[in-house]
């Protein structure tokens, strides 16, 4: 239950598991090489890997709402930290089914955590979610980016087994200080009475999937083929693991200040628009631009995925009028918007390799671009989802 005074513990905890919530993914693209040429497999088994964590995200996020409201967010999110970092352990066997099998825990694992936190800080800091927010944001994308660089360095000199397998510090420390406050109860785990709220039927709430599908489609794309796009550009995996955080670092500022900015903020719409603008200029970019030029485009890239990622984990809360409906509003946006990101990198690689040409495959990410351009800015008006579903 939220309390008067500053949870300084449990704020540490959210940022804990904030950092646990992109890194064991972020951390593969650049390990593929290493993971492909030690368990020989080929372009669609690698294929696999990138895409099995976001088919996780989008099944399970559909499910989160109905069992944290059984067995209460906080003992839901501890559980699947524990999820996590089985996953984490069995995908440094080496051994493709372990790999495949790690692989998908660490998206179940994942997919709770990635909803359920920010109704944690709607229920926990009502009256702190943008700088919260912001700080849990920017937590997620420093590790995120930490993970790409520390495990291109790693598997220069190590198996990619090891690489990967060290990211389970993190969890364990998350999962002995959760503990803690479970067990003195420094925090309340209980269920809840569901309430008859479908987001489903909200135009708003379909708005808000699609910059989460949108933005998430792009992001995870340039995470799992940026490396290999910049190879053939004549661009060295040391320097594209490199190139890779870049593209996070840009997003960092961004996902702190924007939270705090849409806090504030009545309407958003303009912050969408700007975001779609940013997508739209840095897609161009990649297409465009020749290899000495790119790291410019990536850069814009990574800010505008700082400007989408920052605004729709705070429009969770803005949007919604109680923790419960934030809670089915990010299932339901991270289930259909995983969906989406699961398909853009497969896609992204097929086209490739029918026209063994990546501007042909980037058009894809154009048109998400203007997707969130176009049609989801809407997300930014002044209204909640019980609203619409009044009218």
């Amino acid at each position: 239950m939220p309390t008067k005074h500053f949870n300084w513990l449990l704020f540490i905890t959210i940022l804990l598991i904030a950092a646990n919530l992109r890194a064991p993914i972020t951390s593969v693209g650049v390990a593929l090489p290493s993971i492909k040429s030690t368990l020989h497999l080929s372009t669609n088994e690698v294929s696999l890997i990138t895409i099995l964590p976001l088919l996780a995200f989008s099944v399970i996020s559909f499910y989160v709402a109905k069992v944290s409201t059984r067995f209460g967010i906080e003992k839901t999110l501890f559980t699947s930290l524990l999820i996590l970092l089985t996953g984490i352990l069995l995908r440094a066997i080496s051994d493709v089914s372990w790999l495949y099998i790690g692989t998908l825990f660490i998206g179940i694992g994942i997919a709770f955590g990635n909803v359920l936190a920010p109704s944690m800080i709607k229920t926990y800091f009502p009256s702190r979610i943008g700088i919260v927010t912001g700080y849990y944001t920017v937590v997620m994308n420093v590790f995120g980016g930490l993970s790409s660089y520390t495990t291109a360095l790693l598997t220069t000199h190590y198996s990619y087994m090891v690489a990967l397998s060290l990211i389970g510090v993190i969890t364990i420390l998350t999962i002995i200080i959760f503990s803690f406050q479970l067990r003195n109860n420094l925090i309340v785990s209980s269920s809840v009475k569901e309430k008859a709220i479908n987001v489903w039927k909200s135009p708003l709430a379909w708005q808000i999937t699609l910059l989460m599908g949108g933005q998430s489609l792009i992001f995870y794309t340039l995470i799992n083929w940026l490396p290999e796009m910049l190879l053939e550009k004549g661009i060295s995996t040391n320097k594209s693991g490199f190139y890779l955080l870049l593209l996070q670092l840009a997003i960092l500022p961004f996902t702190f200040i924007v939270p705090i900015i849409a806090a504030k903020r009545a309407s958003q719409v303009s912050i969408m628009i700007m975001t779609g603008i940013l997508f739209v200029l840095g897609t161009l970019g990649l297409i465009c631009l020749p290899a000495k030029y790119i790291v410019i485009s990536i850069i814009i890239l990574g800010i505008a995925s700082g400007f989408a990622f920052g605004l729709v984990n705070t429009l969770f809360s803005l949007r919604t009028e109680s923790a419960q409906t934030a809670t089915k509003l990010a299932g339901m946006a991270q289930s259909l918007g995983y969906l989406l990101a699961a398909v853009g990198p497969l896609l992204f690689g097929v086209v490739h390799d029918v026209t063994h040409n990546w501007s042909a495959s980037l058009f894809i990410l154009l048109i998400m671009a203007f997707v969130i351009l176009f049609f989801a800015s809407g997300a930014g008006r002044n209204q909640t989802v019980e609203e619409t579903l009044q009218k």
